[in-house]
């Protein structure tokens, strides 16, 4: 703030602050109760408060111990205290100092903007120690700038605060991730057997093949197995389906039998598809033969390395 708006200092104090740091300092705990404060403070860091307090107990001291300018110490310090007791202090507004450089101040206004556009979308939650110094070096910039007789401490600032807000991007920036993923997947066997009309049982033929099918799946380990169970469009869409699953179920029923369910098999699915999906597409109410049927199919033992990337955000 604007020193002559903050505090009104007797000049006996100013007197004695000139004498040198020593004097005031042995004095802050009752001229500046802040700037004591801050001295005091063992901040520990972590979240966007505490790291705050960290951040504006060094502004504070240097202010007061190494430039004697006690009255912009102890405005530094009492935002450390704020967050210090938990209230969050919002960066300095610089039209509420004595900045007459309209260039400067629309520099400083712009600036400001979009780093309370960063806190408000989450910096201080996601990278509170880049967000916090972001912020105090923002008001060490502003106090400069109003003072405007020290370029190098103007710059010093400014550039602290550009850098700051720089690292306070990056860390806000999704994070992403690339790895190589190797899974196993590919189908490794496929058989169809067909059934007689409005039938569910296993006929010779059928038979023939699962038997064919069994010696197969025998040289493999770690398959799945995928059953579906088929009709033709004879028939109404409930009935149909209920006869495709009785058709699956036996299909399941023999490959258990044969012992294909033990050790052979890590997982097995079985659908109904009734007249769903047809091998042959026919209007409703027709009889075919290819469309009566279960298909079996085995996935595994094959594999392939595939390339993952994976976007992460604070």
């Amino acid at each position: 703030m604007r020193k002559s708006v903050m505090y009104a200092v007797p000049i006996a104090l100013v007197t004695l602050m000139s004498v040198g740091s020593t004097a005031a300092q042995a004095n802050d705990g009752v001229l500046f109760p802040n700037v004591h404060a801050m001295r005091m403070a063992q901040p520990t860091g972590g979240n966007f408060n505490q790291e705050l307090v960290k951040e504006y107990k060094e502004i504070a001291l240097f202010e007061a111990d190494e430039m004697y300018d006690w009255f912009d110490a102890e405005n530094h310090a009492t935002k450390g205290v704020m967050a210090q007791g938990g209230k969050t202090p919002m960066p300095y507004d610089p039209e509420n100092w004595g900045i007459e450089n309209g260039a400067k101040m629309a520099e400083l206004k712009s600036a400001r903007t979009e780093l309370v556009g960063l806190l408000d979308a989450g910096g201080r939650e996601m990278a509170p120690s880049e967000a916090a110094i972001a912020q105090a070096k923002y008001d060490c910039w502003v106090e400069q700038q109003e003072e405007g007789h020290q370029p190098t401490h103007i710059a010093a600032c400014r550039d602290t605060f550009l850098a700051a807000l720089q690292n306070l991007k990056s860390a806000m920036e999704p994070k992403v991730a690339t790895t190589d993923v190797t899974q196993t997947y590919a189908e490794v066997a496929r058989e169809i057997v067909y059934f007689d009309f409005d039938k569910d049982n296993i006929n010779p033929d059928a038979q023939a093949k699962i038997d064919a099918f069994v010696m197969e799946m025998r040289k493999l380990k770690g398959i799945t197995l995928f059953i579906t169970g088929h009709t033709d469009t004879s028939g109404s869409n409930a009935y149909n389906k209920d006869l495709s699953a009785r058709r699956a179920a036996n299909v399941r029923a023999e490959l258990d039998r044969q012992g294909m369910a033990t050790g052979d098999i890590d997982d097995l699915e079985i659908a109904a598809d009734g007249e769903e999906n047809l091998a042959v597409q026919t209007g409703d109410g027709v009889r075919e033969q290819l469309n009566r049927r279960v298909e079996i199919i085995a996935q595994g033992a094959v594999t392939e390395t595939s390339r993952v990337t994976t976007v992460t955000t604070n």
